[in-house]
């Protein structure tokens, strides 16, 4: 059955192969103790040899687009790199692990009762390179995702035994949620192409260990967040520490995985899904993001840091699974939306805020298809190394700028391409600070994205939600203030006289971040001014965010003062 291991419940059945017969062979001469007649058969043996191979269902997209997933069609695929075992009662005979087709062998006592388990697993410790995965189900107590064969004798000659892990699906819908053994082994083989592309720019990585989580009651939901419920919106990755508030605790680290079909949205067979946010995980455990995370769709014009991230996810995925053509499905199975890394985005307008835009432009340095406007090849190695580089020790925050410039020192012959890519989407600046960005997406004051602030200056911003609120372009506004020496330093951010939307009350709040890390903070409810008092700051180069967490539309107007010794 599909089931957490050492549950109480009964095995489902899966499809075996037939027993291959181990034939003897004998020879003239000897002892008969050493040749065996059919009056003397020989000593038993103390093994056997159990081997098979691993496989599950995937469902396939259907070739026309926008037509969703073809559940009618599923695609017997080798679960690859999966941990197996050999158990009998509750004992580990033997373990290992498939290879790149799915197949494995075990070594175990004859004559013993035992069954296989495949578990939605893949791990690797014992020398570099290193990883450890697992699919487990988060409205279960995080139950581990298996799957058992039928018990049987191992009697005293190899036996093969194969385990297929169906799709469960029926005529119009899944036969039942447990039927879905499928789901966790296609999670874990998209993990496992996005940990072959890793390997190919670092051979030796030391990937840290990832919970996905996934069950067929995760659902999408607006109003509350409850991983034990399964209520999780969307499917996504965290870094960890976030308050799981309806359900009073912490959100694991690891990636969540939306599985309700009820619900009309699954996302365990929508590959390129599940490899942006792997491309988060990486980003988290091996380079930066200062992403601020939230919604974002077609079309929306985002702040630096979250265009950056989602643009990467989406052009990670395309590189993972070679293909720009990222497919989402939805309404069960019967929709998906697309997008097409190869194409301009026609609806928000190119730039720096695009996501589109950076999709566009990092696909287009790896692929290997060069159209005009586009004369880079570059493969995953100096992309990986720009990301592991510059992009994870830049003062910046981190944006298609701070990207483009460490590919730029990645691969310094490839400036002209580079140059090349940067103008074709209308991203103009060309240093990690985006000086002189002539690109303002349609708000002059989006420009310039970061303003010089020092110590006894005093300047008015405005804040906008013409866009939208939160993580779009002009809702949050930056300083970048290089202090050459310790410095002991007060930020006070102000309403003014001149900021005509009052409605709600100003609430303004400031974030202090220095090389990714926010340093200090003023974040009080409701107060029409914000304070970070006296505050030692080490010499390096800081930005300073403000924003106004009460804005939900129109603009704001406030006054910041950094003063200090």
């Amino acid at each position: 059955m599909f089931s957490a291991p050492f549950a109480n419940v009964a095995r489902y059945c899966v499809v075996f192969a037939a027993c291959n017969l181990l034939v003897a062979c004998g020879g003239g001469g000897g002892s008969s103790n050493i040749n065996p007649t059919p009056n003397n058969p020989g000593p038993t043996p103390t093994t056997i040899t159990v081997s098979g191979k691993i496989t599950f269902d995937r469902i396939p997209f259907k070739a026309a687009p926008s037509r969703g997933l073809n559940p009618t069609a599923p695609i017997e695929s080798p679960a690859r790199g999966i941990v197996v075992e050999a158990i009998s009662g509750t004992t580990v005979l033997a373990s290992t692990t498939t290879t790149s087709t799915g197949d494995y062998s075990l070594n175990v006592p004859s004559n013993t009762q035992l069954f296989i388990r495949a578990k939605a697993q893949m791990t690797k410790s014992d020398a570099a390179p290193t990883w450890d995965f697992r699919v487990l189900n988060n409205t279960n107590s995080d139950a581990l995702y298996a799957l058992d064969g039928s018990p049987f004798g191992s009697g005293t000659a190899n036996i093969t035994r194969n385990l297929r892990a169906a799709s469960g699906w029926g005529t119009t819908s899944y036969t039942s949620d447990t039927a879905r053994a499928a789901a966790p082994f296609a999670i874990l083989d998209t993990v496992y192409r996005a940990k072959e592309l890793i390997l190919t720019a670092s051979a030796q990585a030391a990937l840290p260990a990832l919970n996905i989580y996934w069950s067929p009651t995760n659902k999408p939901t607006e109003d509350e967040f409850c991983l034990d419920a399964g209520d999780i919106g969307v499917t996504f990755y965290s870094s960890g520490g976030a308050d799981d508030s309806e359900c009073n605790g912490q959100v694991p680290a690891g990636m969540y995985v939306l599985g309700d079909f009820a619900q009309g949205d699954t996302d365990e067979f929508d590959q390129h899904v599940l490899a942006h946010e792997f491309g988060h995980y990486i980003e988290d455990k091996f380079s930066r993001s200062d992403s601020i995370g939230g919604q974002h769709g077609a079309g929306n014009k985002l702040d630096l840091r979250v265009a950056f991230g989602e643009g990467w996810g989406n052009a990670f995925s395309g590189m993972v699974l070679s293909d720009p053509i990222y497919r989402d499905s939805y309404s069960g199975v019967t929709n998906d939306f697309s997008i097409n890394l190869e194409a301009d985005d026609t609806v928000g307008g190119e730039g720096w805020y695009s996501e589109a835009s950076v999709g566009e432009v990092l696909w287009d340095a790896f692929d290997a298809t060069n159209e005009s406007g586009d004369s880079l090849s570059l493969g995953f190695a100096p992309i990986f190394a720009a990301m592991t580089g510059e992009q994870r020790t830049t003062p910046a925050l981190t944006s298609i700028f701070t990207f483009l410039e460490a590919l730029e020192s990645a691969v310094p012959s490839s400036a002209s391409g580079i140059a090349q890519l940067r103008s074709g989407e209308q991203i103009n600046a060309n240093d990690e600070f985006a000086t002189n960005e002539s690109n303002n997406g349609g708000d002059a004051s989006a420009l310039p994205i970061y303003r010089p602030i020092s110590l006894g200056s005093q300047q008015t911003v405005c804040v906008s939600a013409e866009f939208g609120a939160d993580n779009k372009l002009g809702f949050i506004k930056f300083f970048r203030w290089d202090v050459g020496q310790n410095t002991l330093a007060t930020i006070q951010v102000t309403g003014t006289a001149n900021g005509a939307n009052t409605s709600p009350a100003l609430d303004p709040d400031i974030y202090v971040h220095k090389q990714g890390q926010i340093v200090a903070a003023g974040v009080s409810d409701a107060q029409s001014s914000e304070t970070i008092a006296q505050t030692s700051f080490t010499a390096g180069t800081y930005v300073i965010e403000l924003l106004d967490f009460s804005l939900t539309s129109g603009r704001r107007c406030m006054t910041i003062n950094l003063s200090g010794t």
